[in-house]
């Protein structure tokens, strides 16, 4: 259908008059009668675009018809034409930049996919270049795309990403259609920008003072002896959820002071969505602060942005008070199993999942000795491949952070406030890294080294 046959279609849906979406678009009645009437088109994503879709979303709020900004933008913006290409240029780049990021795809492994070499890439992804024939080399790249995600969790990563199920994507005409229509337009943003917005505002809002005050005067370490048998095995969701308390609750009653290691590439959605989980998890994460237990993280960056941001939240309270040393691997350690690594001075606990089966997973705690000694092992030579997610400077750490911003201040760094935040601002090297500073006191500087997490920030923030 064009532009003008879905525009009518919404004045339908909605009982309003061309001079009622006048009014709520902000646009003059000719602009509007001449869409309506197939005389004009609006570019996408330009301030005409735009104003008619918050217009029509700003009725259907008023009338109660439940519409989505997303569905009325994503209904319009399939309706032009595919010329759209030529329109709307930056949506197209930084799309491009989000799909090589999300689906870890190297610039070299592009240029050879769409036959231009790998410098002219690196140029388009920075907006300084633009491809000749670009329906051309959309259309090369929808092909490689479509032979990317034949694997499963790359299946999965762009399905997030465009917003519709994986099934969608294994017919290639379906694949094509969904592709195009989502590689020049805007419509991810709004999800994506959603999910930074709510990361940042809870660190924003987050006071490490209050968090002390409020929860490490008032709990209280437990001292009772261990009752706990040399091994014990867990199977499924609900045993992921037992196994995780038995190794906290193990560790926290144990004599030992050694670091903690963490890593897991398990979902994250079962745990997340279990609030009573969620809260005797941090409980029981408070306690081992407490009782001054540091923790080596290695963080599972392999995910949609969405689940990887949700797993971070979680950490939030940790990372302010310092007590974290986060990491991250640039090559995951499997691609066909999931499984997670926890072990302490005292306790253990592996498991392994078939990839995307949350359900056939299994779980081992061991206080056994050489299982912990193995363990310890193992997470000593995975902590070795593993690269900083970010640097964390506390307030103590002040000399330590003036030393690095005099080596970095010949870089080319932007410093954007944000007036959505009142207490958070940020630093952009813009290719090594971007500093979220929190100002208010304790004062802490977050720098974050990881490209995924780099590049959404940016998008939301610019």
């Amino acid at each position: 259908m064009k532009f003008s046959d879905e525009l009518n279609n919404y004045l339908k849906i909605l009982n309003i008059s061309t001079k009622e979406l006048c009014n709520e678009s902000g646009l003059s009645y000719a602009i509007v009668n001449r869409y309506i009437n197939n005389k004009r088109t609006p570019k996408i994503n330009s301030k005409y675009f735009n104003n008619i879709v918050d217009g029509l979303y700003k009725i259907s709020l008023s009338k109660n018809k439940k519409l989505s900004r997303d569905s009325i933008y994503y209904t319009l913006s399939s309706s032009i034409k595919f010329d759209k290409y030529e329109m709307d240029y930056d949506s197209f780049v930084k799309n491009f930049n989000l799909l090589q990021s999300e689906l870890e795809i190297s610039t070299i492994d592009i240029s050879k996919a769409v036959g231009y070499d790998a410098s002219f890439i690196s140029r388009l992804k920075n907006n300084e270049r633009k491809p000749s024939n670009i329906k051309g080399f959309i259309d090369e790249l929808t092909k490689y795309i479509f032979l990317v995600i034949q694997a499963d969790d790359k299946k999965l990563i762009l399905s997030k990403i465009l917003n519709c199920n994986i099934t969608e994507l294994e017919d290639i005409n379906s694949f094509k259609k969904l592709f195009n229509n989502w590689i020049c337009s805007s419509i991810i943003d709004t999800h994506q920008n959603a999910d930074i917005e709510t990361f940042l505002t809870k660190l924003d809002k987050f006071n490490l003072n209050d968090y002390i005050n409020a929860a490490f005067s008032k709990v209280k370490v437990p001292t009772a002896p261990i009752i706990f048998k040399s091994n014990k095995t867990f199977f499924g969701i609900s045993g992921r959820k037992q196994a995780e308390g038995e190794f906290l609750k193990t560790t926290l009653l144990s004599k030992s002071n050694e670091p903690i290691f963490f890593y897991s590439d398990l979902p994250l959605s079962s745990a997340a969505e279990d609030e009573d989980f969620k809260k005797k998890w941090i409980l029981a994460m408070t306690m081992l602060l407490k009782r001054g237990l540091h923790l080596n993280m290695v963080h599972n960056l392999n995910r949609p942005i969405d689940e990887l941001l949700l797993g971070l939240e979680n950490w939030i309270p940790i990372y302010m008070t310092g007590s974290i040393s986060p990491y991250y691997f640039k090559t995951p350690p499997s691609n066909y199993l999931q499984g997670s690594i926890c072990v302490s001075g005292s306790v253990c606990l592996t498991s392994e999942c078939i990839k995307f089966n949350e359900e056939k997973s299994k779980f081992n705690l061991s206080t056994k000795k050489d299982d912990v000694e193995f363990e310890k092992e193992k997470a000593k030579y995975l902590l070795s491949k593993a690269s900083p997610l970010m640097k964390i400077f506390k307030e103590d750490d002040e000399n330590s952070f003036k030393e690095f911003m005099k080596k970095e201040k010949n870089k080319n760094i932007k410093k954007i406030k944000k007036d959505v935040f009142k207490n958070i601002d940020f630093l952009v090297n813009e290719d090594k890294w971007i500093m979220i500073n929190k100002e208010t006191r304790p004062q802490i500087h977050f720098v974050i080294y990881h490209e995924k997490l780099i590049n959404s920030i940016k998008t939301f923030l610019l």
